[in-house]
């Protein structure tokens, strides 16, 4: 008589870090909690946050603990749908990309993508002093905040500031800015010295789309 496995799996239900309020995101199916830990779930910020205007971006969930039927997962990162970032582009105008690594105050290692629009075509010497700028909002709110709140600022969902309204207007000075976006976030590091995947067990970790 062939078992069907399926019985023997449990429903584990996924919560979502402390900065979304420990809200569910999800469901996943193990026979072994163990297994359970490391896995990687993908939502919107729009289901998380039951906000139709953030359905456009993704965020990605890693469980790292798993109590009875719970799941507890940590931020792994986010990427905009290249669906929304094709609808920002516009014939005659600048898109200007720039990634950069950054450390935030309680020590953890992120790779942030930022992505400004100008209104018309920008010189390459303004284009270069618009991403400079950039990396500087990113570099200092990363200075300035522990991760939960540079992550939000990162999403613009914080009480305080957005990184996004900042590059924004710190790329004005130089030349008038339509739109600015974190496009991409990565967590490379915790404050353990460990990549987030390694400070949860030994379990191969799936990348992130390439910057």
């Amino acid at each position: 008589m062939v078992r069907d496995k399926w019985k023997d799996k449990v429903w584990y239900t996924i919560l979502a870090p402390d900065m979304f309020d420990n809200v569910e995101v999800g469901e996943t199916p193990a026979d072994d909690p163990e297994k359970v830990i490391g896995r990687v779930l993908e939502t919107t910020l729009g289901d998380v946050l039951d906000d139709i205007t953030k359905h456009h971006i993704k965020v990605f969930f890693r469980i790292y603990d798993v109590e009875g039927t719970t799941a507890y997962s940590k931020f792994e990162g986010h990427r905009l749908m290249r669906d929304y970032v094709r609808s920002l582009v516009r014939r005659g105008t600048s898109r200007i990309d720039g990634v950069i690594d950054v450390v935030t105050k309680d020590g953890y290692k992120v790779r942030v993508a930022g992505l400004a629009f100008t209104t018309r075509r920008a010189k390459t010497s303004q284009q270069r002093a618009i991403r400079k700028e950039m990396f500087k909002v990113i570099e200092e709110n990363a200075k300035e905040c522990d991760f939960d709140e540079f992550i939000r600022r990162c999403l613009s969902i914080s009480e305080e500031e957005s990184i996004p309204e900042q590059i924004k207007e710190a790329g004005r000075k130089i030349y008038p800015i339509r739109q600015a976006e974190i496009r991409k976030t990565e967590v490379l590091e915790e404050p353990n010295g460990l990549p987030p995947y390694e400070a949860v067990g030994d379990r191969a970790t799936p990348e992130l789309a390439s910057y």
